[in-house]
């Protein structure tokens, strides 16, 4: 499945062509859904920089201590959601990593840090072109009206579009949309 993700992977950012030699710190940052684990996994199984290094990928939690030190190494870590977890994206950095994150945390917490080290941010939620050509891939109608208004209230990801034509299939995304926006509520549910 991960393989077929990656064959469809959708590089708006155009992150194949960037040349990432010099770079110790990427930040990938968006809302749940929005492509940032998916667009790691993609560079570093296709980048040049990259292919032929084998990442560590810690998925991070509260607790800063799960991550052992690594040292000259390809990092990645996955669902950064605290400032307090920039402490380990420093030490990791300190000790010449690489360091690719997939962040629920605005850009500029990252802003010491990006001081210090070469970096690159990409947001991943606020492409509406990206959405359309989901949906041209999954071969739903839409308008480009419909699709504005979806990204303005759920952002550019994924997951709802996928949730709103689950609950909704063989209508167009306009009279899904709609009707999700009618009969439906997402509800955020805090991190315990």
């Amino acid at each position: 499945m991960v393989s077929e993700l990656i064959d469809a992977f959708d590089d708006y950012h155009g992150l194949l062509q960037r040349n990432l030699a010099t770079v110790r710190l990427m930040i990938f940052e968006g809302m749940s859904g929005s492509g940032k684990s998916t667009a790691i996994d993609y560079l570093c199984r296709r980048h040049r920089h990259f292919r032929n290094r084998r990442p560590r990928v810690f998925q991070i939690s509260t607790s800063l201590r799960q991550v052992p030190l690594c040292q000259n190494e390809l990092v990645v870590l996955d669902e950064v959601c605290f400032v307090k977890q920039l402490l380990l994206v420093q030490r990791l950095l300190r000790y010449g990593n690489t360091v690719l994150v997939a962040s629920h945390l605005a850009s500029h917490w990252f802003l010491p840090l990006r001081m210090c080290w070469p970096s690159q941010v990409f947001v991943m939620d606020r492409d509406e072109a990206k959405i359309e050509r989901y949906l041209r891939r999954k071969q739903v109608p839409f308008s480009t009206s419909a699709v504005r208004v979806y990204c303005r209230f759920f952002g550019a990801n994924y997951v709802d579009v996928d949730f709103i034509l689950e609950r909704y299939p063989d209508v167009s995304f306009d009279e899904a949309l709609g009707r999700f926006r009618k009969f439906c509520r997402l509800q955020l549910m805090p991190q315990s």
